[in-house]
């Protein structure tokens, strides 16, 4: 077979997938099975904008864990919700911005006027560019609702003007309206007395439970692939990995990852081996030669770290109790102890891999300063907790 022929196979060739972009993360689905009561919950935060006087606006914030559907959540009840106003002649305006590509008030107001109201605003301060959308905004009488995802990219301050957008230039009506989404750890450092006197509403959305995790896999696997490529045994086994988690996009990337590697290998059924290899590559945040290429020192102290965070409850520590769950593994592993400074040094090469991260404590009463509170960042500290361990296994390794 020529190359080319590969090249054809591949494209036009036999796969389980009818449409593998309904796996994507990105990908927003029709529906959004158990989702129902945060989806009406949202809905109606902002079920004030419809009325004709349109005083007053809504700032919400959805808080919650990696992986269990705030994007989604909001870009489906929104859209949704600018659609139905419209057919109502009610103008209203949905934007989504996730500020890892935004990362700045500036560069998100710009974004805003050039490409959707084609106004330039090179050259202008940010103030001089929010009373121009202010002033647009209430001359066509439309009400903005702005998504800002991965919030805590910005600070609190920019967020602010924001909301204060209708009162700094003297609208009688608030245009804008905003949704803040953020993990929890950076929601609490983003937080501050001004900015959570506006937020209207704060939605907590909670993990999956196995059967919604099941339920989950069932509606999307209908969509991606032929009914024949798998069985409920295989999306129960998919849901019994990543129910732990809570985590749906753990559970999506497996099954998307186990169908492709079915694909590679030209057959038309999902093996379990396939999805046990998948589980294994899962999470591109914690590559396996990441992992492999830190010291000992640093092993255990992100496994200690990461056994701290499996309790029931607990979504980050400190340094101090971090420290102390180290010395237990330490002690397991049969490792010279290493002092506190060595253990804060392994710390920051834990950050800088982006393996865990770190945030600053609200000030504890009776004490002075802030707390360093260390987390891991999207990856389950149970599956940290298993590939630490599973090097920690092999020959050699320990003799660091």
């Amino acid at each position: 077979m020529s190359k080319f022929d590969h090249v054809e196979d591949a494209m036009f060739g036999q796969s389980i997938f009818k449409n593998e972009s309904t796996l994507y993360p990105e990908y927003v689905p029709p529906e959004l099975p158990t989702r129902e009561e945060d989806i009406a919950r949202l809905a109606r935060n902002f079920r004030s904008l419809l009325g004709k006087e349109g005083s007053f606006s809504v700032n919400v914030a959805i808080v919650g864990h990696a992986g269990i559907g705030k994007t989604a959540l909001c870009k489906y009840t929104m859209k949704r919700f600018e659609e139905a106003a419209n057919n109502r002649n009610i103008h209203v305006k949905f934007l989504y911005y996730n500020c890892h590509s935004f990362r700045s008030k500036t560069a998100i107001l710009r974004n805003v006027l050039s490409e959707h109201f084609r106004i330039q605003s090179r050259g202008f301060s940010d103030e001089e560019i929010l009373d121009m959308l202010v002033k647009r905004l209430t001359r066509e009488e439309i009400r903005l609702i702005i998504a800002l995802d991965e919030a805590n990219m910005l600070n609190s301050e920019d967020i602010l003007s924001i909301f204060h957008s209708g009162e700094l230039f003297g609208s009688e009506q608030s245009m804008i309206s905003t949704i803040i989404i953020s993990r929890p750890i950076e929601y609490r450092s983003l937080l501050n007395v001004p900015l959570s006197g506006h937020i209207h509403d704060q939605m907590d959305i909670s993990g999956y439970s196995r059967n919604q995790l099941l339920q989950i896999l069932e509606y999307r696997a209908n969509m991606a692939l032929y009914p024949t490529s798998y069985t409920e045994e295989t999306l129960n086994l998919i849901a019994d990995i990543c129910s732990s988690s809570q985590n749906a996009r753990h559970g999506l990337e497996i099954l998307y990852r186990a169908g492709k590697l079915t694909d590679l290998k030209h057959e038309t059924f999902i093996n379990p081996e396939y999805i046990r290899a998948a589980k294994a590559d899962v999470y591109p945040e914690l590559r396996r030669d990441v992992l492999e290429e830190l010291r000992l020192q640093e092993l255990l102290t992100a496994l200690g770290i990461a056994r701290k965070l499996t309790i029931k409850g607990i979504t980050s520590t400190t340094i101090e109790d971090g420290y102390e769950s180290y010395v237990l593994t330490c002690e397991e592993y049969d490792h010279e102890l290493r002092s506190k400074s060595s253990f804060r040094s392994a710390l920051e090469t834990l950050h800088k891999v982006g393996i865990l991260g770190k945030s600053v404590g609200p000030i504890e009463e009776g004490k002075r300063g802030r707390r360093a509170k260390i987390t891991t960042f999207d990856i389950p500290a149970t599956v940290l907790v298993e590939r630490i361990e599973n090097i920690l296994s092999k020959p050699d390794v320990l003799k660091e």
